[in-house]
Parts: structure tokens; C-alpha cells; sequence
């Protein structure tokens, strides 16, 4: 089983020119929290999700900034127990080379390119996305797996029976992209979702989507 995590427009939009085409420091930081620690629960908390739906009020991101200061720290990550963040080559020379390979996760870049296998100590290579989810299904150390991009990688892992969240931030703006993320049916559905937030006149919000069945 395996999570997307993804920022998308009102319009799908997710990026523009291989780069997003918005800057929210708080979807940086959820970003970064959801795929290094390894316990989703945690940060699901963090980010007051489960009173999303009761809270009316629209939060500014430093409003949020200084309860997550106050609150405990998550979990951290170790070697025993990590996290695994999948993307597509495109996708890996976007990351600005500081932040390449994301610290304290797996990174594994799917490419048919590349030649498959362990690079530097840095990141997996991976032909294909199944091929990267049997190798990880064997590692006791991998406790959650995330598909983080591109469009190609997401139309992909949407259609994958074991695509079993999708954790979107939702941006209720319309920006100028050129790509899109692909629609998801009905079989995924919301239990879960932050309060409003505001970043710089941006609003948006972090929402978790499950797979259930259709009755």
C-alpha cells in the first residue's frame, strides 16, 4: 500500500515549467513533516485534521506556525524505521541540489533511462513504479511509502489498486500550469481535512483522501 501527496489548483494545476507555481511555506513544511516521520497519525494531529471539517474560522499560517511550536515533537525517523518518497526523474532534477535527495527518507527516482540501483548512497533508481513497490514491500525498515510526482508518475499510481491515500493540498486559486493532476474517482474519499488557511492572500487547505469501496 502506498500514499500520493500532492498541491494542486482549483483547477488541478501542479506545476508550470517543472517547478510549482506557487510558494507556501506551510505546504513546504507539511510536506516535509508527512513524508519524514513515521507516524502519520502524528502529524495528521499536528495539522489539527480532525477538526477541519468543525472549524469554520480560516487560520494564517503563522497562527498555525506557533501552535505547531508549542506542540510536542513528531517522531523521528531513523534507519529502522523510515519513509520512502518516489518520484519521477523530472521530478528529482526539479529539487534544488541542497535539498537533493530529501533528507531523512528513501528517495527513489522511477526512471526507465537510468540505469537501476543505488546512486551515491543518495537515492534508488527504479525502473518502474511496481518494481520500486515489490523491493520496498521486503524492507522491514520502509514504513510508508509516498508518490510524489510527476503527472505521469500520478496518472500511474492513481490507477494502481494499491494507491490507498491520496494527501492533497488544496489551493483554492487558479494559477497558470502546465501540468495537471489527473482526476481520481469516487472510490477515493475525504475523512480528513485541516482548517483554512491563509499564506500571502493564498487560501488552502490539507485534505486526506482514502480508498473505500463504491457501495
Amino acid at each position: 500500500m502506498f500514499s500520493l501527496v500532492v498541491a494542486a489548483d482549483a483547477q488541478r494545476g501542479i506545476g508550470k515549467d517543472g517547478s510549482l507555481p506557487w510558494k507556501l511555506k506551510g505546504d513546504m513544511r507539511w510536506f516535509k513533516e508527512l513524508t519524514t516521520c513515521p507516524d502519520t497519525d502524528e502529524v495528521l494531529a499536528r495539522y489539527l485534521m480532525n477538526i477541519g471539517l468543525r472549524d469554520k474560522r480560516t487560520h494564517t499560517w503563522e497562527s498555525l506556525t506557533a501552535r505547531i511550536g508549542g506542540a510536542r515533537p513528531l517522531p523521528e525517523w531513523s534507519p529502522a524505521a523510515r519513509n520512502a518518497v518516489l518520484m519521477g526523474r523530472k521530478t528529482w532534477d526539479s529539487l534544488p541540489p541542497r535539498f537533493r535527495p530529501l533528507a531523512g527518507r528513501l528517495n527513489g527516482v522511477l526512471s526507465r533511462r537510468l540505469p537501476a540501483g543505488v546512486f551515491h548512497g543518495s537515492h534508488h533508481v527504479w525502473p518502474s513504479l511496481q518494481a520500486a513497490l515489490d523491493e520496498l514491500g521486503r524492507d522491514p525498515t520502509a514504513k510508508n511509502i509516498f508518490v510524489a510526482g510527476g503527472g505521469e508518475i500520478y496518472a500511474e499510481a492513481l490507477r494502481h489498486p494499491g494507491c490507498a491515500r491520496i494527501f492533497l493540498t488544496d489551493v483554492a486559486a487558479a494559477f497558470p500550469c502546465d501540468t495537471f493532476l489527473p482526476a481520481f474517482g469516487p472510490e477515493f474519499r475525504e475523512t480528513a481535512i485541516s482548517p483554512l488557511l491563509d499564506e500571502g492572500g493564498i487560501a488552502y487547505r490539507f485534505r486526506l483522501l482514502e480508498r473505500g469501496d463504491r457501495s
